[in-house]
């Protein structure tokens, strides 16, 4: 037990030198880059001008002076009759990033696409990673980023507001393996209730953000979305996530959308004209199948293990979809079919007597 105590200590001890190091090396690089800017300029800046400007001591410059002329192999020298430094060969320049544009392009879409994270206990954690991710590039990067930033659009996708104190009892709760009540009110229902849970996983979906839990009163694992969470209140137990049997991958596997219960329904759907070549370019859900037919239309096959997750899509394709089975999913869309039919008619009707 003493030599694994020490190993932790020692991890922690390794892990809070490596932080330091970094925040050292990220400080002169930024001194470094000060000093070229003003050599560059004209401007022959001296250690005194120098320390004023960054803050910092006589000794700090000289040992940055000694960081370029050494390890960048900088011409840079001290003008006697300028009374600052200088560079001996006026066209040297810093030494080029070995990065690729397209490297370094991808790597600005994922930070821009990161934005889905504000709000989260993570979005200061991703935002220190690509910090030091810069910090690891220390040489210039020949590429304007706002100019390759400009040619990439995130569009908005409607996101869910979730209030960041549950959103960080949750995360820890999920880390920690804590057992949670939460306070939640399900959709359509005008009053909370009480749910002791054990909060296996998070996952973001259609803009929003949902916690699979095991429902410890009734057994199974729903998906709980965390913009209808109340309250959540740590019950000081835990549960073992290892020893719960939860398969992610099987559980997604039926999900077609954040509607998780025990049914099963095998959807068949044909679609035809644009839905077909629409439905064609996604990956809807991890089970479907597709398969050609003639005159351009497209039998979709996937599993789903709740109808309300299932029609409001059909639905959005209009006459470009016809469901072949479950029966049941049939009957919900002609039953939602008659009754927009009648709002309209009654739109209509409403209308006429007007004018």
């Amino acid at each position: 037990m003493a030599g694994k105590s020490n190993r932790r200590k020692t991890a922690r001890i390794a892990g809070h030198d490596n932080a330091d190091s970094h925040a050292k090396f990220r400080t002169r690089w930024r001194h470094v880059l000060k000093i070229d800017q003003e050599i560059r300029a004209g401007r022959a800046p001296n250690c005194r001008q120098l320390a004023a400007e960054l803050e910092v001591s006589r000794r700090t410059i000289l040992r940055d002076i000694d960081f370029m002329r050494y390890d960048l192999g900088a011409p840079v020298e001290h003008d006697p009759k300028r009374r600052g430094y200088v560079y001996t060969e006026p066209n040297w320049v810093m030494p080029s990033v070995r990065i690729t544009e397209g490297e370094l392009f991808a790597l600005m879409v994922a930070e821009q696409a990161l934005e889905a994270y504000q709000g989260t206990p993570w979005a200061e954690n991703l935002a220190r990673i690509f910090d030091r991710i810069t910090a690891a590039l220390p040489d210039r990067v020949e590429v304007a980023p706002r100019d390759l930033l400009s040619r990439v659009s995130f569009g908005p996708d409607s996101p869910a507001a979730v209030a960041p104190e549950v959103m960080a009892a949750v995360a820890q709760a999920v880390s920690a393996n804590s057992v949670l009540e939460l306070t939640y009110r399900p959709l359509g229902r005008p009053q909370a209730a009480k749910y002791l849970v054990d909060p296996y996983l998070l996952r973001r979906a259609r803009g929003a953000w949902y916690l699979i839990a095991r429902d410890r009163r009734r057994g199974h694992v729903p998906m709980f979305h965390l913009s209808r969470v109340e309250g959540v209140r740590p019950t000081g137990a835990t549960f073992d996530y290892d020893a719960s049997g939860f398969d992610p991958k099987a559980y997604f596997a039926s999900t077609f959308g954040v509607y998780q219960t025990s049914s099963h329904y095998h959807v068949v759907i044909e679609f035809s004209g644009w839905a077909a070549d629409l439905v064609r370019e996604r990956l809807w859900t991890p089970s479907q199948v597709l398969r050609e037919l003639p005159r351009g239309r497209l039998r979709f096959e996937a599993d789903a293990s709740h109808l309300d997750d299932v029609w409001p899509w059909v639905l959005s394709w209009g006459d470009g979809a016809k469901v072949i089975r479950p029966k049941e999913l049939a009957e919900i869309i002609a039953g939602q079919a008659k009754d927009i039919t009648r709002n309209y008619q009654r739109m209509k009707t409403t209308t006429n007597r007007s004018s």
